[in-house]
């Protein structure tokens, strides 16, 4: 098993990881000048079963790019499995049509990820219990419950 981060919340999974008395996986993810996301694992994958901590807190974008190149990073370097552990979903909150025109922005994150190749998603209180239908039947999803 390996746990890897970006760079939405490194606190967070430092103290994850010290929990399960494990240290985080050597990955680089920086930016261009241009502000395009680089991604570089410094240590194999091969075989083992990858979770990416990431929430997706704002800059929502910069932290989903980050997570969808650490997930296609993964896949290309041949993890076994791979689990995203998303406290903050974004976008969440776009999970129904409110008006004409407008897209279902939970649903599109959700296909995002799926087509990155992730294998799981475990998020925390999710805006609305549908949201983990958007994704498709091989990729379960687990909300947890945050108010413990």
């Amino acid at each position: 098993m390996k746990l890897f981060t970006g760079n939405s919340n490194k606190l967070l999974a430092a103290d994850i990881a010290n929990q399960l008395g494990m240290s985080l996986g050597k990955i680089n993810v920086t930016h261009f000048a241009d502000g395009e996301v680089n991604v570089i694992v410094n240590e194999n994958v091969r075989g083992k079963d990858v979770y990416i901590i990431q929430p997706t807190s704002p800059p929502v974008n910069e932290s989903l790019m980050e997570l969808l190149l650490m997930i296609s990073t993964m896949r290309r370097a041949s993890a076994r499995k791979i689990t995203a552990i998303i406290p903050y979903y974004g976008y969440a909150r776009q999970d129904r049509k409110m008006q004409a025109r407008v897209p279902i922005s939970a649903a599109d994150v959700a296909r995002l990820l799926e087509a990155m190749g992730i294998d799981r998603v475990v998020a925390v209180d999710l805006h609305c219990g549908q949201i983990q239908g958007f994704f498709g039947p091989r990729v379960p999803v687990d909300n947890l419950d945050g108010g413990m």
